[in-house]
């Protein structure tokens, strides 16, 4: 790697060298589609083990532990993980940040997130009551947060700016690809809740294993190593909005379009049910025609946009169209009357979708405000999907409330006016068009 320094805002930015730290700054060079694809795999094979518990298998481990508190069980449960990932990410970023291993910088923290995460899922297939399902679900934030930790630099550590687009498109579209897949894969285990959740874990080996292989690290020298002072503990979490105004403006923009997408995605299978009348055992083949046709439109949409956005090198337009359309999709799913008209706003969805995920890692990792702490800074625009999975949940139970109980419609709708608020913050940002 190249000096650790600023991380300039445009394609000269100074990110990566194939062996270890020097003394001059180094323009990336493209990296290989092997790279690429080794990359892409370990990203869809951590949230194959990590997401499908958000979507499915998790809210049926509550059906079984606690049926007649399936609403508030599954928030508590759901809000100490996210609180647990709002913490971890950032601390095990620092360190990631500080590591002077022969094997890298990046590397022990994949190995070792990869390894405990997939034994925290054994935890989570095990639990047999309310107080161990919330221990092993904060267990398996943690560990896979230390993965994450790792994993998620290695974009600002290796791509350049050329090449942004797609390989944020590419990512991008691991995260309901791994949805997809793990519940996929969940319904050739199901009824064996246990197999269900612990066969993505293995995949997930698989997966960082291959990246693992072929990572060209970054190697920091012991006597370059930042000292850990009781300060930098607290900077883990921070990072000045008056010094770095356009990485505050990304950050508030992913936080508020998230609290819009955890409404509409964390109590699918429940809205399933109350809206037309599915039970545990006829909601599976459905919540997985759902899922496909977002993940397709996902897909084509990703596959179109990120290109597109390296190409004409502009990212806010993107983020701004793709954002309202979410809300849009977010008002059709609220009041569909019937299962086509939501696979439809599913579909919608899937499209917005994929454009804002092809952009918007490209767009945050060039207004990252620092090299040397490119972890760090990864962990607290981390802060940005973790806090809506904390406090989304917590406040889900008010809106379900009103006029007497399973008021979708009122989650989704205030989902939707959040990401509309996010979509124009994003458009504040100076350094990136």
């Amino acid at each position: 790697m190249g000096t650790i320094g600023p991380l300039a805002p445009a394609a000269g930015r100074s990110v990566k060298d194939g062996g270890g730290e020097s003394g001059a700054a180094v323009t990336p060079t493209p990296v290989s589609a092997g790279f690429i694809s080794a990359l892409t795999g370990a990203f869809f094979c951590t949230w194959l083990a990590l997401l499908p518990p958000t979507q499915v298998t998790l809210a049926l481990r509550v059906q079984q532990i606690a049926p007649h508190d399936k609403a508030a069980v599954l928030s508590l449960v759901l809000t100490v993980g996210a609180a647990v990932a709002l913490v971890a990410q950032n601390v095990f970023g620092m360190l990631s940040d500080r590591t002077t291993s022969r094997f890298g910088m990046r590397r022990p923290w994949i190995v070792v997130g990869a390894l405990l995460g997939v034994a925290s899922l054994g935890f989570l297939a095990t639990a047999r009551s309310v107080g161990g399902l919330v221990a092993a679900w904060a267990l398996t934030q943690l560990t896979f947060n230390i993965l994450l930790a790792g994993l998620s630099p290695v974009v600002a550590d290796q791509v350049p700016s050329a090449q942004l687009g797609k390989v944020s498109a590419l990512i991008g579209m691991t995260t309901q690809l791994g949805v997809f897949g793990g519940v996929v894969l969940a319904q050739l285990f199901l009824p064996n809740l246990a197999l269900a959740i612990l066969v993505p874990g293995l995949f997930c080996l698989v997966g960082t294993g291959v990246l693992v292989a072929v990572l060209p690290d970054r190697r920091l020298a012991a006597g370059e190593r930042r000292p850990l002072r009781p300060s930098t503990w607290l900077r883990a979490y921070w990072v000045s909005p008056r010094k770095h105004p356009d990485f505050a403006w990304a950050w508030l923009s992913r936080f508020l379009v998230q609290c819009g997408n955890v409404t509409l995605v964390s109590y699918q299978t429940f809205f399933l049910m109350s809206r037309f009348g599915y039970t545990d055992d006829t909601v599976g083949p459905v919540l997985t025609q759902v899922l496909l046709v977002h993940v397709v439109g996902i897909v084509a949409a990703a596959l179109v946009f990120g290109p597109l956005s390296d190409r004409i090198r502009r990212r806010k337009p993107f983020v701004l169209a793709s954002a309202i359309v979410l809300a849009l999709a977010h008002i059709l799913a609220a009041f569909a009357p019937s299962l086509g008209l939501y696979i439809a706003a599913t579909a919608v969805a899937g499209i917005a979708a994929g454009c804002f995920l092809a952009v918007d890692l490209a767009l945050v990792t060039e207004v990252l405000p620092s090299r040397a702490d490119a972890a760090k800074d990864m962990g607290v625009f981390h802060l940005a999907n973790a806090l809506p999975q904390m406090l989304m949940p917590a406040v889900a139970p008010v809106f379900l409330a009103l006029g007497g109980g399973d008021n979708y419609p009122a989650f989704f709708l205030a989902g939707g006016v959040l990401g509309l608020a996010g979509a124009f913050c994003n458009q504040r940002i100076r350094s990136v068009r």
